[in-house]
This record gives structure tokens, C-alpha cells and sequence, in this order.
């Protein structure tokens, strides 16, 4: 893979994703009401939902390829 097909999504793009996704998420029943919201996760816990959303925004752009 060259450099230029290297994708990574910004930290900002990352946690505006990770919002949206968390409040979808919310909207939807599919967390239970004991999970903390994305805003109030500890350091561990975000950057593990940071890094599922990041990979899910490259896999997207890899898929528009």
C-alpha cells in the first residue's frame, strides 16, 4: 500500500463520529442504560470506542475505492 492510499481519519472526525454513533445508539436501545455516554467514558473506554469508529471510517473509505 502506498502512502498515498494510507487513510486515517482525523481524531476530530473520530470523535464526531463516535457522537453520533453513541447517541444513535442510545436512540436505539442498542446500549444498555447502565453504559456511561460517550462524553463520560473513561480513558481506556474511549479510546477503545475511538479506535472501533476509526476503523470503521477507513473501512468506508476503502470501500468508496
Amino acid at each position: 500500500m502506498s502512502n498515498k492510499d494510507h487513510y486515517r481519519p482525523s481524531l476530530v472526525a473520530v470523535e464526531a463520529a463516535a457522537e453520533v454513533l453513541d447517541a444513535e445508539g442510545r436512540l436505539h436501545g442498542w446500549w444498555q442504560d447502565h453504559i456511561p455516554k460517550y462524553v463520560d467514558l473513561d480513558q481506556i473506554g474511549k479510546e477503545e470506542f475511538d479506535g472501533i469508529v476509526e476503523r470503521t471510517l477507513i473501512a468506508a473509505h476503502r470501500a468508496e475505492k
